[in-house]
């Protein structure tokens, strides 16, 4: 069971990938959705708000996380041990992929890939040299949808 603590955190950190997840959809629809002049004015000026919401939520998982560092550092390794415990899972079960075919770069192989690339993130932050880890909800929506569970189940 994750003390309240690394709830806290997560739930920081949850905000921070929301925030940035909105503003990256609408970076998408201004790209691809070919909007009208107003439309346009009305998504990037959405896209600005967003962007500022991203940086205050940051802010705020940074210091939270800081004055953890200072006075409980243990919740920033549960924190931690509980995202690296599910990045390692995941890397255990998929090692049992098969080869690639024809050089094709299989998409299991991409999904062990990000989440390789995920913990060694996380092993950033154990080591005080980043707050935020994304996850990336395409390749690794069984990790994210579990993350997410745990905070949704958890009351406030």
């Amino acid at each position: 069971m994750l003390s309240q603590e690394v709830i806290q955190l997560e739930r920081l950190r949850q905000q921070v990938q929301a925030t940035r997840f909105f503003a990256g959809s609408l970076v998408d629809y201004l790209n691809h959705g070919q909007p009208n002049p107003q439309e346009q004015a009305e998504t990037i000026a959405g896209i600005e708000q967003y962007e500022v919401s991203a940086r205050e939520d940051q802010r705020r998982l940074h210091d939270h996380i800081a004055a953890l560092r200072a006075t409980a550092p243990q919740v920033i390794e549960e924190w931690v041990e509980w995202h690296t415990g599910i990045c390692k899972r995941i890397i255990t079960e998929g090692s049992t992929t098969e080869p690639l075919q024809d050089g094709m770069v299989t998409d299991q192989a991409v999904r062990l890939f990000v989440v390789q690339e995920t913990l060694g993130e996380w092993e950033k932050v154990l080591r005080g040299e980043q707050d935020y880890v994304m996850i990336n909800d395409y390749f690794l929506s069984d990790y994210n949808g579990e993350v997410l569970a745990a905070v949704e189940d958890t009351p406030r």
